[in-house]
Parts: structure tokens; C-alpha cells; sequence
């Protein structure tokens, strides 16, 4: 392949990639990529209309004038060691063979960054940044769901009757929120994550909720399930006692 067009390419994942995270470490993003920090450093040289390297996190370019709803969108980067020890936390459940549904958002690749190289399992995913991590995995099977590409959330969306999720059945469904509330249940941005995450948590054998403190108490536009749906519910040191107490009183597994 060209030189040129492989540049192309690797500037195209790099946009998808921050369509939802707003922004990624230079190194960890080289190692998505499998290059150097030297060659990626180039590459994002070339386009500094485009990208913006800000305290090692490679971010889309941003008018001036919007630094200050710049540093609003930063915060979600302040809670990344809760959802690393998350990560470490969920990816210990994960034993050889099992079948797992990785979901979206900016936690579940942390999960797959703390599976062991040498453990075989079958991972399914319908989100791109997920499948980037997943495919650094030399002992993983990966089943992409496929269909519409959203590119703000990274979501491919299946909208036929039936879809690939309706013939695998699962070990575990690891499932991310954007709010989980006592009164309105547990809720998410986009409507095209809905369906998917209300089929896995129907088809697995164990459903699993990973959800930093910030989670707790908040409501999103999305309903998609209720606390009571999940066998296990990790989180952070910080999580609202109140709701610890709810999560074990409906017999769940708490783990922080």
C-alpha cells in the first residue's frame, strides 16, 4: 500500500476515533495505529487544522473562541484512572471461552486493555473504538455487528429484523451507561444504542454494568434498562453510598 495512502487512513481513524472521546493519548493512539509516536507526531504535523496535540492527547482542532466549552468537554478526561480500575476490575470475570458483548463508550476499551494476550474468548461489538482495542488481541474471535455507521458515537446501527446478536448467545454483556438513576433507570445518550443493549442483556447469562460515580444520579434522554437487569455492577471508591446499598440489596454483585 502507498505510503500516502496509509497516512490517509491513519488520519481517517484518528477522526473517528474522537468523534467520541474528544480526546486520546498519543500513545495509546500509535499503538492503535501500529506506529511510532514519532511517525504519528508527523502525521498530525501535516495537519494542524485538524488536530491539536494538547499535554500528550491528540484533540480535534477547535476555534479560540471555543476554548472555554473546550475545557467543559475535558472533564470527562479527569475520571480516566476510574475507568482504568474499572477496566481491571471487569476484565478479571472474563475466563477462557467465554462469549462477551463489549458495548460503546469511552470505558469498555479499557476492559479490553487489561484481558491477557494469551486468553482465547469470542468478543462481540457494534463500536468501532471498541473493535480498534480488540483487534490488539491475538487470542480473540471478533463478531462485528454491522449496519449504519454512526459517527458521533461510533455505533453501528442494525436496523433489519433480525441481525447477527440474534444467533450468538452470550457469557457476559458488558454494558456502559451515561446515567443511572434510582427513580428513572439506567439511560444513554443515543437512541441507535438502545436496542442493542436491551437484546444483549436479554441473551446473556450474566449482564454486567460498568459506570463511574459520575454515572450515579444522572439521567440521559435514552432508557434502555432498569438496575435490577444487571448480576454485577462495577464502579469506582467513590460511588453514592445509597446506591451501593441498592445494588446489593436487589442481590447483585458490587464490585469497587
Amino acid at each position: 500500500m502507498p505510503v500516502d495512502t496509509k497516512k490517509s487512513d491513519r488520519i481517517k481513524l484518528i477522526q473517528q476515533a474522537l468523534q467520541d472521546q474528544k480526546a486520546i493519548h498519543l500513545r495509546e493512539m500509535a499503538a492503535l495505529l501500529d506506529v511510532s509516536e514519532m511517525t504519528l507526531r508527523r502525521d498530525l504535523g501535516r495537519y494542524p487544522d485538524k488536530f491539536h496535540l494538547l499535554g500528550g492527547h491528540i484533540t480535534l482542532a477547535f476555534d479560540p473562541s471555543e476554548a472555554a466549552d473546550y475545557k467543559i468537554t475535558e472533564q470527562g478526561t479527569r475520571h480516566v484512572e476510574e475507568k482504568r480500575r474499572i477496566g481491571k476490575l471487569a476484565a478479571a470475570f472474563i475466563k477462557p471461552g467465554d462469549t462477551v458483548f463489549f458495548d460503546c463508550g469511552t470505558t469498555i476499551p479499557f476492559v479490553v486493555d487489561f484481558i491477557p494476550d494469551e486468553l482465547e474468548f469470542t468478543a462481540v461489538c457494534n463500536s468501532l473504538n471498541v473493535l480498534l482495542k480488540l483487534q490488539q488481541k491475538p487470542n480473540c474471535s471478533i463478531v462485528l455487528c454491522g449496519g449504519t455507521f454512526h459517527r458521533k458515537n461510533q455505533v453501528f446501527e442494525h436496523r433489519d429484523e433480525s441481525s447477527i446478536l440474534d444467533s450468538v448467545r452470550l457469557t457476559w454483556a458488558f454494558v456502559s451507561a451515561a446515567g443511572v438513576s434510582e427513580a428513572f433507570g439506567v439511560t444513554c445518550f443515543n437512541f441507535n444504542e438502545v436496542e442493542v443493549k436491551q437484546k444483549v442483556l436479554r441473551q446473556a447469562r450474566h449482564c454486567m454494568l460498568l459506570a463511574d460515580h459520575t454515572k450515579f444520579d444522572a439521567v440521559k434522554t435514552a432508557h434502555f434498562a432498569t438496575l435490577e437487569q444487571f448480576h454485577v455492577v462495577v464502579s469506582d471508591k467513590k460511588m453514592p453510598k445509597p446506591y451501593r446499598d441498592l445494588i446489593q440489596g436487589h442481590g447483585a454483585q458490587l464490585v469497587i
